[in-house]
């Protein structure tokens, strides 16, 4: 076994499963809960998609990160964990921290972007 990928699965694995409990369990660690994600989702421009599609759409996002992460943890389907993840952080960036303006949150999604992309590829690679 690899330990730098270990240590890097376990990293990403525990981010995104905090990511996806966060957005189910308002105030858990901090969680904003579904209807928060869903009044946020709706104000980035997705309120095209309505009050129930927004909803919809928080709780998979939550949910796909949640297992994701799982999945980097078990290191079982890291392709698809990474590629999808990479898909979320490119998502942020277009829809919510560019339009923002806030650099410091442009520079860090866009360095998990780019770190899940390698990683993806390298996954990729070795599978």
């Amino acid at each position: 076994m690899n330990t730098g990928n270990l240590i890097i699965r376990l990293g990403f694995g525990l981010l995104f499963i905090w990511g996806g409990v966060e957005k189910f369990i308002e105030g858990f660690l901090g969680g904003v809960g579904l209807d928060n994600m869903a009044a946020f989702l709706k104000s980035s421009g997705l309120s095209f998609l309505g009050d129930s599609g927004t909803y919809a759409l928080g709780a998979l996002l939550a949910a796909l990160e949640l297992i994701a992460g799982i999945l980097l943890i078990i290191n079982k389907k890291t392709f698809l964990a990474y590629v999808f993840l990479a898909f979320i952080m490119l998502m942020a960036l277009v829809l919510v921290h560019i339009p923002s303006g806030n650099w410091m949150n442009i520079m860090i999604h866009l360095a998990l972007f780019t770190t899940l992309t390698g990683l993806a590829l390298n996954a990729r690679a070795t599978s």
